[in-house]
């Protein structure tokens, strides 16, 4: 009798099948626990700690490169880094006082006004400001 081991665990049971698949396919046996108890209710997916991934104990190495090569675990150490918005380095503090205690603020345009009143359907668009806490001005960027 082989040793089964948990080799990744997912929240949503549609996400166990791609990685089952993506495994299977390599020729690795996989099981998944917990499938059937998710899908009739998703919230209890936490509580019995999430949809397990077993697979025999021999294929450790190989069934974590393929997972790793399939976008499923991240090696720790190597995350993922996203562009930072350009016009968003450019302001470091809000330009009448000098504070950085600001934050961005979106409010309705009048687009999106206009087609609520005539339509009934909004158009989301709003204008993109920023807005500072101190001296309670408001600008563009």
């Amino acid at each position: 009798m082989s040793n089964w081991i948990t080799i990744i665990t997912f929240i949503l049971p549609h996400e166990a099948q791609i990685a089952k698949g993506r495994l299977e396919s390599e020729g690795i046996n996989t099981i998944i626990q917990n499938e059937l108890t998710t899908q009739v209710n998703n919230f209890y997916s936490n509580a019995i700690g999430g949809v397990k991934l077993l697979i025999n104990e021999n294929d450790k190495e190989k069934a974590e490169q393929i997972l790793i090569d399939g976008g499923f675990i991240i090696k720790s150490g190597h995350r993922k880094i996203e562009k930072v918005n350009e016009k968003f380095l450019e302001i470091d503090k809000c330009p009448y006082c000098g504070s950085k205690n600001y934050s961005k603020k979106k409010t309705p345009g009048l687009l999106l006004i206009i087609s609520l009143l005539l339509f009934w359907i909004p158009i989301p668009i709003f204008r993109k400001s920023y807005y500072c806490f101190n001296c309670e001005r408001e600008w563009k960027n």
